[in-house]
């Protein structure tokens, strides 16, 4: 506490004395609680509208210092983040000026940035009490550098301001063009410094140049310019008369952004630049040289894009730590469209230590970057260990789809697409390039509610989303490699893809091709909605367009006109004219369909509200309807028949007479028998063998 007390001023220690003489405990808290605030804390951006600012700063007679901000500018979130939270930039900042903060993009920032010309971000504004500008400052920098470009703001007549009105009364001097210069490129008024700089190259001389008091302009010229010319033809005057360091830093850095320059899109003559800046480097004098050698060599493969030697390049800078990982980075990004599996894989192994290299907000871009090499690398469909929001937020990210599997640990299927389909090369490759891959177990975790979301009802189910959530595709079953692919690529287009099926159905759309399209859709995925859309579809429908091809896909399918339906009413009172258009099998098997299932159930055991005088009706209603395939419906009714008195030997008899007759299907009568042959003695066992066998060879 002693020690404490010591930082006070005399003044506020009387202060204190003349609190305690009032026995004004509160203040006293509240006086000592301000000095702990102020001592040791960065700058007081003080949380107040743009109008109580300018009162403050009137009432205690400061200039205002203003932050204009946005929050996804990155050299503003390093200025609030790591420079303005330090002690010294407190000592200097809250002393002199009322400090706020405004992000440009709400509330009355958009106001103030139309107010005062804010185009670029961080721009830092010096105003008075009457909120006219004195200075601006645009972008931030370290502490000392950025503290140096503020204080001539406060400085009347080393303000941006001031300067402006200067010039305009046409009585600068030498000195004060290069001031206002400085000033302008500090405020990133680039066309006006260009003029000042041309008014500047007619009056100056070489010599003048090379004065310390010219260089912070000097320091802004790039490579290939005049004045990086004149220090490139000077650089022992510079050494003695700026520094040997600051020279060496400008030379570099200017030579590595040259560098970095001739690989970018649209670079003119790159390798003519790769040369010229070779011979000059042979000619001076130049702290890590090498480093920029270095740097040719690798610019020089990007352009070739010669994939071995840029991996070559990296594998040994990751073993020797470089100093500049990012140029590697974007040269590997520069090839991996033509990488090949193996090649990728090189790169992926170098991952681990360039993400070492960076800092938090690069390790970041890196991961994903490496990921995506390690994607390209992998032999099949790379599935991703996300959980479903963060599957969102990375789709949403990088404006991919999702594609999504949707499976149980039960379902063949799902393991044949898991095993076989997807291990693929072909079906990874497409779908690795086009989606986010990832599967869920419909059974465990977030299986079930995402089961409840996509509505699946059968497996497997492939659901893909778009990046805000909502579904585009659906696809029940699997398939093969190339023949899945196509099934996949319906998702591209608006009209097979479900999602966008759904969204006309929505606005509106009632076109008969379009109804017709969306039910197809539907009955591809097993929604059950389907036969809603088809019941709209034939009351808008004329009796033409029923009896044509197109409409098979309604009448062929017993779940879109079940029995008694008007659809299924409508296929009985015009079969002759189906039989013309579809083929009499097509309408008997449909026709039919309905009393094998049912007559199906019996033998497999199933079938307990089907009693002996129903299978006698289904034998009646067989007859009537004289179909084509009569004899093999009915010798599976005599089957039935015998299996509903459960005595094995009638059933073997039964067999013997009613199997030959049906052809391929007598081996699916064969499975659904296990049930009834279940307790079958030796000798049964034996005839049924002889049975199976004999059948075989017919």
């Amino acid at each position: 506490m002693i020690s404490f007390v010591f930082l006070f001023t005399l003044r506020q220690i009387l202060l204190i004395f003349t609190i305690l003489t009032m026995k004004n405990f509160i203040s006293i808290i509240t006086l000592l609680m301000l000095n702990l605030i102020a001592l040791g804390q960065g700058v007081n951006f003080e949380h107040i509208t743009f109008d109580e600012a300018l009162a403050k700063a009137k009432a205690e007679n400061k200039l205002i210092f203003m932050d204009c901000y946005t929050t996804w500018c990155g050299p503003c979130k390093y200025m609030t983040e790591t420079i303005f939270p330090q002690e010294k930039a407190g000592e200097f900042f809250n002393s002199k000026f009322v400090c706020v903060k405004f992000d440009m993009e709400k509330g009355e920032g958009p106001e103030l940035a139309k107010r005062f010309g804010v185009r670029a971000y961080p721009t830092f504004l010096i105003l008075r009490p009457d909120g006219s500008v004195q200075h601006k400052v645009v972008g931030g920098g370290d502490l000392e550098g950025f503290i140096a470009r503020v204080e001539k703001g406060l400085n009347e007549k080393t303000s941006l301001d001031y300067l402006n009105k200067l010039y305009e009364k046409g009585k600068m001097n030498k000195k004060q063009l290069v001031a206002y210069q400085i000033a302008l490129n500090d405020a990133y008024e680039q066309a006006k410094s260009e003029k000042v700089g041309e008014e500047l190259n007619k009056i100056l001389k070489d010599k003048d140049k090379m004065k310390k008091e010219f260089w912070p302009i000097l320091e802004e010229s790039p490579y290939g310019s005049d004045n990086f010319k004149l220090v490139i033809n000077n650089i022992a005057a510079f050494n003695k008369n700026i520094g040997k360091e600051k020279v060496n830093a400008y030379l570099y850095n200017n030579y590595k952004r040259a560098i970095d320059n001739t690989t970018r899109r649209n670079a003119k003559e790159p390798a003519q630049t790769l040369e010229q800046i070779s011979q000059e480097l042979a000619n001076i004098e130049l702290e890590n040289k090498d480093q920029l050698m270095s740097k040719i060599e690798l610019a020089q493969a990007t352009i070739d894009q010669n994939v071995d030697k840029i991996i070559s390049i990296a594998e040994q800078a990751a073993d020797a730590k470089s100093e500049d990982p990012w140029s590697i980075v974007n040269a590997l990004g520069s090839i991996s469209s033509k990488v090949n599996k193996a090649e990728a894989g090189r790169i992926v192994a170098l991952g681990d230590k360039f993400i070492g290299f960076a800092d938090e907000n690069g390790k970041t871009y890196i991961k994903n970057y490496f990921e995506n090499l390690k994607i390209a690398a992998h032999v099949g469909v790379y599935f991703q260990d996300l959980s479903y929001e963060e599957a969102l937020a990375k789709a949403k990210l990088q404006g991919r789809k999702l594609f999504i599997d949707c499976y149980t640990t039960w379902c063949g299927p799902c393991k044949y697409m898991s095993e076989t389909v997807f291990k693929q090369e072909n079906v990874g490759d497409f779908l690795n390039q086009n989606f986010i891959c990832l599967k869920y177990d419909m059974e465990k975790g977030e299986g079930p509610e995402l089961a409840k979301k996509f509505g699946v009802r059968a497996y497997p189910t492939f659901v893909i989303v778009n990046p805000d959530g909502t579904i585009r595709h659906k696809l029940v079953g699997g398939g093969e490699g190339e023949q899945f692919i196509e099934r996949v690529k319906e998702s591209f287009d608006d009209n097979k893809a479900l999602g966008a099926l759904d969204a006309k159905y929505n606005s509106g759309n009632r076109d008969k091709a379009f109804l017709s399209q969306y039910a197809k859709a539907m009955v591809a995925n097993y929604d059950p909605n389907a036969k809603a859309i088809v019941d709209e579809l034939l009351k808008i429908s004329t009796d033409e367009e029923k009896l044509s091809e197109d409409y098979w896909f309604i009448f062929g399918n017993s779940e879109l006109s079940p029995k008694d339906s008007e659809a299924a009413k409508f296929l009985t009172a015009n079969r002759s004219k189906f039989n013309d258009v579809i083929g009499k099998e097509k309408v008997d098997n449909r026709l039919s369909e309905g009393l094998f299932r049912e007559i199906l159930m019996v033998i497999a055991g199933r079938g307990q509200n089907t009693d002996a005088k129903r299978l006698d009706a289904i034998g009646r209603e067989v007859k009537a309807l004289k179909l084509s395939n009569e004899k093999t419906i009915l010798a599976t009714l005599a089957i039935a028949k015998a299996v509903k008195t459960e005595n094995i030997d009638k059933i073997l008899t039964s067999c013997e007479k009613e199997l030959p007759k049906l052809g391929q299907n007598s081996q699916m009568i064969a499975y659904y028998l296990s049930g009834a042959l279940a307790k079958a003695n030796d000798t049964q066992k034996a005839r049924w063998e002889k049975i199976m066998q004999a059948n075989a060879k017919k």
